[in-house]
């Protein structure tokens, strides 16, 4: 039994053994130069076969907007028929817009 625990802690200890002898190498660490970034720029393809801006106003900028979303009217109609009344599946005092 004794023998036993000797030879589990050589073989644990000889598994470890190659890491006492490892090395750190170190390697030349180059500085990053942002000039040497060469820079490609692709051709746009055309998604169409004719000229866009024969049938959009002058001057015109698809990115250029002074509508925001709150300037949006929603229309919202509660009244929808399911066919059945609802009111006898849903607790009393049921208020699906109460947080």
């Amino acid at each position: 039994m004794k023998y036993r625990k000797y030879i589990a802690i050589a073989f644990i200890g000889a598994l470890f053994l190659p890491l006492l002898s490892a090395k750190a190498e170190k390697t030349p660490v180059e500085k990053f130069n942002i000039k040497s970034i060469v820079f490609v720029e692709q051709e746009q393809e055309e998604a169409f076969d004719f000229d866009t801006a024969d049938y959009l106003p002058e001057e015109f900028n698809a990115y250029d907007s002074n509508e925001s979303v709150n300037s949006l009217n929603f229309i919202e109609n509660d009244v929808i028929d399911l066919g059945f009344d609802t009111t006898d599946y849903l607790p009393e005092n049921f208020n699906p817009y109460r947080k």
